[in-house]
């Protein structure tokens, strides 16, 4: 995978079935990506996406997870508690020298 994100993965595969991306179109790319980072996707609308942009659902997926991944990990470590706890994990794990 690399850095784009869904919504412009969704624009490039949109695109690449001959959609013409007005601006109610994007808006509603935006919407999908939106709702793609903050709560995933469901199985009906990874199928509906996947359908209009003429690629399998794991597609869908595989484009989404990653940015939804960092999305939450980020509000995560934004809770103090949950930072040190992560710096403890990662050192328990042998990724930083002990303390």
């Amino acid at each position: 995978m690399t850095d784009e994100s869904f919504y412009d993965w969704m624009c490039r595969h949109a695109r690449a079935m001959g959609w013409e991306l007005d601006e109610e179109a994007r808006k509603i790319l935006h919407v999908w990506a939106a709702i793609a980072s903050t709560d995933g996707l469901d199985d009906a609308q990874t199928a509906q996406i996947a359908r209009g942009l003429g690629v399998t659902q794991d597609e869908v997926t595989a484009a989404y997870q990653p940015e939804m991944r960092e999305k939450a990990m980020g509000e995560l470590l934004e809770q103090p508690d949950l930072a040190a706890l992560d710096v403890d994990l990662d050192r328990i794990a042998g990724e930083d020298p002990p303390r």
